[in-house]
């Protein structure tokens, strides 16, 4: 990723009234900007279990949905356009991408999973449109087109069959899947583990957080490759 996407998404991020400054003990944009390598964002170096294990320090709760997987094995991170609609009305599917901005993940949640309510044409929408990527707590179609896009997306369901364009749901209101809470501008991480919501105000203290995660883990691997147990490492009687 080039450095005016960072640039971009430290804009967003301001955007969204994220101002790691006035976080005491917080990370400011500088020391960010400063670990990011030349082509790719840090953050997308973590992994869900990195961020899911930070958040429940921070919090007391994890964050993860479990029914949600990736179709096509990519990474998706961003804050977060939600919808709600019917199984049966893939309409509000596209009227999210209308409401949706670059850099963007579209999370959409159904009542029921027995009609898709994203596939390939939206697909192909959301990415000319640089959406981040969509999540779908509910049905997916067109799989075999969907693995070879560029574009993640990640679903509880994969099905041959749609409903109707209706456009008769809701955008950009607050959700709960499995007991995790979903607010518009929330931000979301996602991998082939699964899927992570961040609460926003939460945000900088997770990823600053995760980010220790995985140095230590790296420190780990080391003594491992070097020999010495993990039992010993990990201070286990």
């Amino acid at each position: 990723m080039r450095w005016w996407l960072v640039e971009s998404w430290w804009k967003r991020l301001q955007h969204h009234r994220i101002d790691p400054m006035k976080i005491e003990g917080r990370i400011s944009p500088k020391t960010l900007l400063r670990n990011f390598k030349s082509e790719k964002i840090q953050i997308f170096k973590l992994s869900t279990p990195q961020v899911s294990d930070a958040l429940n320090e921070i919090s007391g709760y994890n964050g993860a949905i479990h029914s949600l997987k990736p179709l096509n094995k990519m990474k998706v991170f961003g804050p977060i356009v939600t919808a709600k609609t019917k199984d049966h009305d893939w309409g509000t599917s596209v009227k999210a991408i209308d409401h949706a901005s670059e850099s963007e993940v579209i999370f959409i949640m159904t009542e029921g999973d027995d009609n898709a309510v994203w596939g390939e044409l939206t697909s192909k929408t959301a990415q000319k449109k640089k959406i981040a990527g969509t999540i779908i707590y509910g049905a997916c179609r067109d799989l075999d087109a969907i693995s070879r896009l560029d574009f993640p997306v990640f679903s509880k369901k994969v099905v041959p069959n749609a409903g109707k364009p209706l456009a008769m749901g809701e955008v950009n209101i607050e959700l709960e899947c499995e007991g995790v809470k979903i607010r518009p501008r929330d931000y979301v991480f996602g991998d082939e583990s699964g899927v992570v919501i961040i609460p926003r105000e939460l945000f900088n203290m997770v990823i600053e957080r995760a980010l220790k995660i995985k140095m230590k883990e790296s420190d780990i691997e080391e003594r491992i490759e070097d020999g010495v147990p993990l039992s010993r490492i990990l201070g286990l009687k």
